[in-house]
């Protein structure tokens, strides 16, 4: 089984889908899913440098108050499944394509899956600029990149010929929002779906898989 992750690291709904994808994956530990993660962009024309994201947010969202009651949702769902969401600590809403340069280098060396979860940690937990070069370096090397490799790889935009394929196929695929879960490329389901609604989907797909083999 293959599954298609469309997420982007500043979606605390991406996050919070992640964690509860993992835990679905924990409850059928027969199943070795071959996992990738595809980027998207929610915010593909912020300046490099970032904004302020209480800012950004109250103009897109109408108010401040809104705001604060979308990240109270999610810090409830968030402890739900273990995660803790410190809003407090994040300043910036940063432009995410070095952070996805990052996970595309990472996937060279099997290491996507861990280099995405501390970006996203370090973001939603430790308010890091996951768009500033140093900080994206440092967050690489903690999960085995080679800081030499991981800087240049951002500093010469390494990869970004196919982070911006990726997201024309996801704009083919009609996906508008994230997490967008994609499984063996025919069977698709958003947003941060229940653990106890991915485990029947991996049934699910599982049993579709094993019926197509068995035709002859």
């Amino acid at each position: 089984m293959r599954i298609d992750i469309y997420s982007d690291t500043v979606c605390p709904w991406c996050f919070l889908g992640k964690r509860r994808f993992e835990l679905a994956l924990a409850e059928r530990p027969h199943f070795e899913p071959r996992v990738v993660w595809r980027p998207f962009e929610l915010n593909p024309d912020l300046p490099w440098e970032g904004v302020d994201r209480r800012e950004y947010l109250a103009a897109k969202m109408g108010d401040a108050a809104r705001v604060a009651a979308v990240e109270e949702t999610l810090q409830r769902y968030g402890q739900a499944v273990g995660l803790e969401y410190r809003f407090d600590l994040i300043r910036l809403l940063p432009n995410t394509r070095r952070s996805h340069l990052l996970i595309a280098h990472a996937a060279r060396y099997g290491l996507q899956s861990p280099v995405k979860e501390r970006i996203m940690r370090a973001y939603f937990q430790e308010g890091a600029d996951i768009g500033d070069v140093d900080e994206l370096v440092r967050l690489g090397a903690q999960s085995g990149l080679s800081e030499r490799e991981a800087r240049s790889a951002l500093v010469l935009r390494e990869g970004q010929d196919g982070v911006v394929a990726a997201e024309r196929h996801a704009a083919a695929l009609g996906i508008t929002g994230v997490p967008t879960f994609i499984f063996d490329g025919q069977y698709t389901i958003s947003g941060a779906q229940e653990p106890a609604i991915l485990t029947r989907i991996f049934d699910q797909v599982a049993e579709l898989a094993a019926a197509r083999a068995a035709t002859p």
